[in-house]
């Protein structure tokens, strides 16, 4: 089961635990809930990427990711666009097993499989 838990600090300061060992502090100048949501999806997909180029032999050389995000203007803001950008070099002749591997990332990980159903 995985557990997170906050506590309120005060004004608009909270602080968030992960397990014993991580926590985050989040206040008016921090990182807002709807950025930790595309930093899960970022973690997520890179993880299961790195897992899955693993598993086909592809040697990268870098890889880089950022999301985008578009917020409808009403509340509760939902999220109305994502992009999530890969940024991988790779030799030569590797580009289209690359393409297959981010297409596998978006089956098999779970925060955009969450994030697809909302």
């Amino acid at each position: 089961m995985q557990k997170v838990s906050s506590i309120w600090q005060g004004g608009q300061k909270n602080s968030v635990f992960f397990n014993q060992d991580v926590n985050l502090h989040i206040d008016e100048k921090g990182p807002r809930p709807t950025d930790l949501l595309l930093a899960g999806l970022i973690g997520c997909s890179q993880g299961v990427f790195l897992e899955i180029i693993e598993k086909m032999r592809i040697k990268v050389n870098s890889i880089s990711m950022e999301a985008e995000a578009e917020r409808e203007s009403e509340p509760p803001k939902l999220f109305s666009t994502i992009a999530l950008n890969y940024h991988i070099e790779v030799n030569e002749g590797l580009e289209s097993k690359v393409v297959r591997a981010i297409k596998l990332v978006e089956q098999y990980c779970t925060v955009f499989n969450i994030m697809k159903l909302s």
